[in-house]
């Protein structure tokens, strides 16, 4: 805040002209210039010599002396009065500004909106936290506007949002508090966001001047509720395959022990014979199935040992460039460091080429797929987000294509036993699920970003073991 002037200051600033203006005009008073003194006398009859007029000089001068003192002594005191009522004024000016500063600071420093409207709804205040939200440089820009009409227009359908429908509205009107949530805000470039916000009344006594609003962003906290319900619905799913997996399991061994022990029975030149093995070869396909569902479910068998991640890969791609083919290409970018993870190297060899598979069935007209390692350290809201328990660094796996991505209508889906988008015949839909569980079963999660004709990322993260370990 500015410095205030002193007493002492802001009485010399009056003092000090005042006295010039004093001292001019005593000076001025006791210039006399004697020749219009002496025709004025002769006209009333008076004979002025020297001695006369040195008289009548002394005799004013005698009279003004204590005129003058005690002038001297008015404007001092005045100029000191006044110097004491404008300090006051200056102090209660300056610590008026201190609190406004502190509430505008106050206001600022706030995640929240905040923004205050007059009876007619147009904005007198706002933080800068609320400019920033509907796409305004600063909060000048708001000031005189319509809040309703400029970010509250328009309902989630495109129908028209009338101010006397609007619950903003309302709430200040009947005074009743509370948070209305889902509701979209409207930017300066034409975009809306989901906010939840909250409406108070601002009152003089008893009458209502205004009101004051406050809102959040609440894209983020959607965004996280609808990965909790997808990872709460992928548990139950995984529990469900996982049982139905070990009957159906056993009920495959069943049939392959007696298909074998009627095989037997037959001369491999018999008709029979064949139909026999297509029998098993069905049976090695449902098991398969089951090892996928069990994969998801978190309940296959592992040999967990250290490896190293890089390594890994960089062997699974003798065999994974096989699954592609031109026009699709594959570049494999490891970490510089090695990344020492604790897995099953056959599993974490499925995971790769059932990520490299879909892949590669996303860019039917060619491309690159980018398989890329490197440390990441995570955010604890991202593991909270995964129910990971991990406390360190994590080696990260990523899958990156440049086909056309994956919409978000089916996003929440993909990691689902038997879905997929693909024809009859060419996929079961547990090529992801499997990817999920396998790596569930390592102590890490998956994550997937992808926008239409943008590609898709796939993210595998696994936790990352010390080096004496």
């Amino acid at each position: 805040m500015k410095k205030l002037p002193s007493q002492h200051r802001l009485f010399l600033n009056r003092f000090i002209p005042a006295t010039l203006l004093y001292l001019a005009c005593i000076l001025f008073l006791i210039q006399f210039d004697d020749q219009p003194l002496k025709r004025f006398l002769l006209q009333l009859g008076v004979h002025a010599d020297s001695k006369f007029l040195s008289q009548l000089h002394q005799h004013q001068f005698d009279s003004l002396v204590p005129a003058g003192v005690f002038l001297f002594i008015a404007i001092t005191a005045v100029c000191l009065f006044f110097s004491i009522i404008r300090r006051r004024q200056l102090v209660g000016l300056s610590k008026q500004q201190e609190y406004l500063y502190k509430i505008q600071l106050l206001l600022d420093s706030t995640q929240e909106g905040i923004y205050g409207a007059d009876y007619e709804g147009r904005c007198t205040l706002a933080n800068k936290a609320c400019a920033k939200l509907l796409g305004y440089d600063s909060p000048d820009e708001l000031l005189g506007q319509s809040m309703h009409d400029l970010m509250h227009h328009t309902r989630p359908d495109g129908r028209p949002y009338p101010a006397e429908d609007c619950s903003a509205h309302r709430m200040s009107e009947t005074g009743v508090v509370g948070v209305i949530e889902n509701e979209l805000f409207w930017r300066k470039d034409g975009s809306s966001f989901p906010v939840s916000y909250s409406v108070l009344p601002m009152r003089d006594g008893n009458h209502a001047i205004g009101m004051v609003c406050s809102f959040t962003d609440i894209t983020e906290k959607l965004q996280v509720e609808e990965q909790l319900r997808q990872a709460q619905k992928m548990e139950a799913v995984g529990q469900l395959s996982g049982g139905i997996a070990h009957d159906f399991n056993n009920i495959l061994q069943i049939v392959s022990n007696n298909t074998r022990f009627v095989m037997d029975r037959y001369d491999k030149t018999d008709p029979v014979y064949s139909s026999l093995e297509e029998m098993l070869t069905a049976v090695e396909r449902g098991s398969n199935l089951t090892r996928s569902m069990l994969a998801f479910s978190r309940k296959q068998f592992m040999r967990i040992r250290p490896v190293e991640l890089n390594q890994v890969l960089s062997d699974a791609l003798i065999l994974g460039k096989k699954l592609v083919s031109q026009p699709v290409y594959l570049e494999f970018l490891p970490c510089q460091e090695p990344l020492l993870v604790a897995a099953d190297s056959t599993l974490m060899q499925q995971v790769l080429f059932n990520l490299l598979t879909n892949a590669r069935d996303a860019m039917p007209d060619g491309g690159a797929i980018t398989i890329s390692t490197r440390l990441a350290e995570l955010y604890p809201e991202l593991l909270a987000l995964h129910r990971c328990s991990h406390q360190g660094m994590f080696a990260r796996l990523s899958i990156i294509d440049q086909g056309c991505g994956i919409p978000e209508a089916i996003r929440q889906n993909i990691f689902d036993p038997f879905f997929t988008t693909k024809e009859v015949g060419l996929g079961s839909g547990l090529g992801l699920s499997m990817v999920f569980g396998t790596v569930q079963q390592h102590g890490g999660f998956v994550t997937v970003a992808s926008s239409p004709q943008a590609g898709t990322t796939f993210s595998v993260y696994l936790p990352l073991l010390a080096e004496e370990s």
